[in-house]
């Protein structure tokens, strides 16, 4: 038997952007160029360098119905889904510490030298949700999520010298109230596109 052929360009790999931005921001418009992403992302921010990149997972959960008659269920139902994006940001600004935490408010004083933020986070039901995005270091794909909860607990790491400081977030992805109709879109052009 022969080996399946291998369709290299199909082989994914290294990291990506992430972005985010406050609720109802306007969502580029995707238009292909020689097989590549270029769309201008007004008042969306970068999260920039994390640990290992981004992972999605997406789970589903599901329940057998069972009959007496039958060593097999005779249906498989689905009772819950979740979308999860999770990272560990490296780079610990203001913003991102505010983004970690779901929103919370921020006053800054003073200038130049004696500039000073002071930072206090939300308290429960006053969080805030907000929209992530990816887009593949190929620019062949970009992955939207119009509305996430970051759910997973933050660990603020500060360890030995040569131990980088890290934000860690796990985003729940929510349908949000308008627009989308799903927790997420994909977008893929280039090799990636109806790829079979």
């Amino acid at each position: 038997m022969g080996v399946a052929p291998i369709t290299s360009n199909l082989v994914q790999t290294g990291p990506g952007r992430i972005r985010y931005a406050p609720l109802a921001t306007a969502i580029p418009t995707f238009t292909p160029t020689a097989s590549k992403f270029a769309p201008t992302w007004t008042n969306w921010l970068d999260v920039g360098s994390t640990d290992a990149g981004v992972t999605y997972t997406e789970s589903t959960e599901t329940a057998d119905i069972r009959v007496a008659e039958s060593k097999y269920p005779v249906r498989v139902v689905t009772t819950s889904k979740s979308s999860r994006v999770a990272f560990v940001a490296n780079e610990i600004s203001d913003l991102i510490w505010k983004l970690a935490m779901n929103g919370g408010t921020t006053t800054v004083t003073g200038t130049a030298g004696t500039k000073m933020t002071e930072y206090a986070p939300p308290l429960a039901d006053a969080e805030v949700r907000v929209m992530l995005a990816f887009q593949s270091n190929l620019d062949d794909e970009i992955i939207v999520w119009p509305q996430v909860f970051n759910v997973g607990s933050v660990e603020y790491v500060r360890g030995t010298f040569e131990t980088k400081a890290g934000l860690s977030m796990e985003w729940n992805a929510e349908i949000p109230s308008s627009g989308y109709t799903t927790p997420y879109k994909r977008f893929t052009t280039g090799a990636l596109s109806l790829a079979t």
